[in-house]
């Protein structure tokens, strides 16, 4: 017969200690996806700080092997296409494109994953700026593979996304700018001046807001491919309109080209997290709900000057991503907070019906709803600050443009230098990211 053991309360003590320790590290190992996005784009982005952009893509290749997740897949391809690789920058986007119109059926146990654990558990489509910035960039880099063709594919599909959303089709003012400027590459000057008309009346109306004020050299467009069609009564309305009235319209040359020149200038801001108690009438309790924040105000940006043949010109401002990602977090926080609070009950009710079993049950329980408690932090974070542009006519033949990197006072901080050879009466172009001054490290002897 086996002899029966005394129960002791102190070994069952013991045995709740060690098993409310083991499921701690399961939970936290279980639940590292929730982590903030924020730290890991942080750690991503050091490389582009220090001059050092091969580094930033070794740390995102790292990211989803099997590249199914549409944020990784985006800043993949900024940092591919910062290196250089055009081709395979095309490559990652096109996979995130796929995924994104997968996402557009979002599945019933996403949606419930989000309201019972945390929205890091929905799948990530990308805001609206961001969806219509990716085919931008897929038509830069067919611009920089020298297949114009390919880049106004993207802008074509880019204009059936701005349409498609709702009553009130969503413009982006940068992106019916590039488009317009790609029509015009390519000849097709009726196309333009509609994507000009269009890049204008979004600026006239978000400028100062979500978008930069419209810049001179969209209105000079805009009045010269009016011109260009004979269309002279809005011609001089819009001459009126933009205070231009001494503005001329230089005639074409086989003598002289085009050079535009896109500078991606700073990086765009992180999403944070930040949780605060929330008074539930449902409950009768205060909730602890997280949301994602921007904690850092907006930085100012270097002003970029282009130099070439002796003469300065002045980038401009066409598209304020800082302000959009600000703004596009603004107008989606109701709902965030919503669902916030919607979960939060949830898991005050399950932990309170945990309690109700056991002690354990409920410590584990409130150990989990802590844990898995996230804010949504994800965002495309490789993007610039900002993006500027300027168009120079300059004589055919082979120049050396320089932009200069000025700080407030003036003083230039950095500079990047890059040959163009500009054709008879064609477009060519100068695509280049910059993110912050870099010290130059000198070889000691």
């Amino acid at each position: 017969m086996l002899n029966k053991q005394p129960f002791h309360s102190d070994n069952l003590s013991v045995e709740s200690y060690h098993i409310k320790f083991i499921l701690i590290l399961c939970i936290s190992s279980l639940l590292q996806s929730c982590a903030s996005y924020g730290r890991h784009a942080t750690t991503m982005r050091d490389g582009l700080l220090t001059g050092r952009p091969d580094l930033s893509l070794a740390i995102a290749e790292k990211e989803d092997p099997q590249q199914t997740e549409v944020v990784a897949s985006l800043d993949k391809g900024i940092l591919r296409r910062i290196n250089g690789d055009y081709s395979g920058s095309n490559e990652i986007f096109e996979v995130a494109k796929k995924e994104i119109e997968k996402l557009y059926g979002v599945s019933i146990t996403e949606n419930l994953a989000a309201v019972t654990i945390n929205e890091t558990l929905r799948g990530y489509e990308g805001d609206r700026y961001e969806q219509l910035l990716l085919h931008a960039y897929m038509a830069m880099n067919y611009i920089q593979m020298g297949q114009v063709d390919g880049a106004r594919v993207e802008m074509l599909q880019a204009n059936v996304k701005m349409m498609e959303w709702g009553d009130e089709p969503e413009e982006d003012a940068f992106v019916r700018y590039l488009e317009g400027i790609i029509y015009e590459s390519l000849g097709e000057y009726d196309d333009a001046l509609i994507s000009y008309r269009k890049a204008y009346t979004v600026y006239k109306e978000k400028g100062g807001d979500q978008y930069p004020v419209a810049s001179q050299g969209l209105k000079k467009d805009l009045l010269r491919l009016l011109a260009w069609q004979g269309l002279w009564s809005e011609f001089k309305s819009y001459k009126k309109e933009f205070n231009m009235t001494d503005y001329k319209v230089a005639k074409a040359s086989k003598n002289f080209g085009e050079v535009v020149i896109i500078l991606n200038n700073g990086l765009a801001p992180i999403r944070g997290e930040t949780a605060l108690p929330i008074f539930s009438p449902e409950v009768q309790q205060n909730v602890r709900v997280a949301f994602p924040v921007y904690k850092q105000a907006r930085q100012p940006v270097y002003h970029a000057q282009i130099i070439t043949d002796n003469k300065q010109y002045k980038m401009e401002p066409v598209e304020d991503i800082d302000a959009l990602a600000r703004y596009s977090l603004e107008q989606a926080m109701p709902g965030i907070m919503l669902r916030a609070t919607a979960r939060a009950v949830i898991k005050y009710n399950t932990q309170h019906q945990a309690n109700e079993k056991s002690s354990l049950a409920g410590f584990l329980m409130t150990v989990t709803n802590l844990v898995t408690e996230r804010a949504d932090t994800r965002s495309w974070t490789t993007l610039p600050q900002e993006i500027d542009l300027k168009r120079i006519v300059l004589p055919v033949g082979e120049h050396t443009v320089q932009i200069q990197m000025r700080d407030r006072a003036g003083h230039t901080v950095d500079a990047i230098s890059e040959k163009v050879v500009v054709k008879p009466e064609q477009i060519s172009f100068v695509i280049k990211h910059w993110n912050t001054p870099v010290p130059k490290i000198v070889a000691r002897k």
